[in-house]
């Protein structure tokens, strides 16, 4: 094993759920579409600390890392956003965030405290009073599927808008990722495909590759489901 992976939920209505990932060899991850756009603690073997943002990703991306190193991952609910970037200059984003020690880091002109596992929940209360971070409600009211005062067509320019991705494109996320949960419990591919909504094995086989970058028989170092 090359990595050890850990994640937990959280009360704060805005956190979809909070990663931790310890790499004990050097390697390359698979980073694959998930629904989330993240902020990314990375820790360096000497212990030292910088922030990293990465938008809403829209294909499999592969991320090299090194023995020793650490991160703390924060991936925020399709509602969540930022006061300065549209959902639509998210995607795909990757972006190393300011920093003038490794305690503290700059994000949206102001500057928070690099937090801990087990601390990510009041910077992320912190980015909301400061008006960093802001929840879109129609987005939500889309996703659970509550009426909204705008037509549908605009709740859906609107959650593109804000989301970075369509609802469409968020909903085949989803059924990939309960896909690759069935196989991962041991289902037999034709069988997480009718558990996960795929009209057939061939449509779950053209699905994972194109979001995970993965065959049904190849989806066991996917984690961030």
């Amino acid at each position: 094993m090359s990595q050890i992976h850990d994640s937990r939920t959280s009360d704060h209505p805005l956190i979809e759920t909070v990663w931790n990932s310890k790499n004990i060899t050097d390697g390359i991850y698979i980073a694959t579409p998930d629904g989330a756009w993240d902020l990314i603690v990375m820790i360096d073997t000497n212990g030292d600390r910088s922030v990293m943002l990465t938008g809403q990703a829209t294909k499999p991306t592969p991320v090299p890392y090194r023995a020793g190193t650490e991160s703390i991952v924060i991936s925020f609910i399709p509602g969540a956003y930022l006061n300065y970037l549209s959902g639509e200059e998210m995607v795909d984003l990757i972006e190393m965030l300011p920093n003038f020690d490794d305690s503290h880091f700059n994000l949206g002109g102001h500057t928070f405290e690099i937090p801990a596992y087990d601390e990510v929940e009041s910077l992320v209360e912190k980015m909301v009073i400061t008006g960093v971070l802001k929840h879109d409600t129609v987005v939500s009211d889309v996703l659970s599927r509550k009426r909204t005062a705008i037509s549908p067509r605009v709740a859906q320019r609107h959650f593109v808008k804000t989301a970075g991705i369509t609802q469409n494109y968020l909903m085949q996320i989803k059924r990939a990722q309960d896909a690759v949960r069935f196989i991962q419990r041991g289902e037999r591919p034709i069988d997480a495909a009718q558990h996960a909504g795929y009209s057939d094995q061939p449509h779950l086989a053209k699905s994972l590759k194109k979001i995970m970058g993965s065959s049904p028989s190849d989806v066991d170092d996917i984690h961030k489901l």
